[in-house]
């Protein structure tokens, strides 16, 4: 499939490496469809590129490589929507903010994007631990 995208041109995406959001994402719930896409592999930031809106992209990281001691637990509905049989099937990203001053970025640790690699199926996940902020800095202030 060929991708229409703003920031990368056109892309080839396999239909095997397509991510379905399940219910999309918070204030994009009509766009499901996407692909993580890693613009340099030394980084470690990916892009999630929406696959249904060209201007829709999203700069995501695993959240382990600021944060080693991030943990949480998913539901079992939210173990039954995502089919995870495995947990090593799981990917885990946030959202990043990166402003005109990067030094400034923060990561959306309260929503992190729960994906299973092996279903290809996601579901950003609203935590309910108050430790976990929306705007986390990554760097210190």
């Amino acid at each position: 499939m060929i991708v229409k995208t703003r920031r990368f041109g056109d892309l080839t995406v396999e239909e095997q490496d397509i991510i379905t959001m399940i219910g999309g994402l918070p204030g994009f719930e009509d766009n499901t469809k996407y692909a993580l896409l890693d613009h340099d592999e030394k980084s470690p930031y990916k892009w999630l590129q929406s696959l249904e809106n060209s201007e829709l992209a999203f700069v995501v990281m695993e959240p382990f490589v600021f944060f080693a001691d991030y943990q949480f637990e998913l539901s079992q509905n939210d173990i039954r929507e995502l089919e995870v049989a495995r947990p090593e099937d799981v990917a885990v990203l946030v959202i990043l903010v990166i402003p005109e001053n990067p030094t400034e970025m923060t990561a959306n640790i309260k929503a992190p994007l729960v994906i299973n690699m092996a279903k290809m199926k996601g579901k950003q996940i609203v935590l309910n631990n108050e430790a976990y902020p929306v705007k986390l800095h990554l760097f210190q202030q």
